[in-house]
């Protein structure tokens, strides 16, 4: 085997790994963003709506499905 082909000397190397974990420009919960809105779990309140109502209509359907399921409607 030769050693270009060699993992071990390749986990070594320093520009594999060029980001330190401090230089993470990531949002974390509660930060501010840039429109003056707080932050969580790195979604806009837009975002949070949508979301929202996404798992609402999912909800509902599955409920009806269930219910027409077991002949309850």
């Amino acid at each position: 085997m030769s050693d270009e082909f060699d993992l071990r000397s390749f986990t070594e190397d320093e520009e594999a790994f060029p980001f330190d974990e401090e230089d993470e420009d990531d949002f974390s919960v509660g930060e501010v963003s840039e429109a003056g809105g707080s932050l969580f779990l790195g979604m806009t309140p837009v975002e949070r709506m949508f979301l929202s109502i996404f798992l609402f209509m999912n909800v509902a359907i599955l409920g009806v499905a269930l219910l027409l399921a077991t002949n309850r409607i």
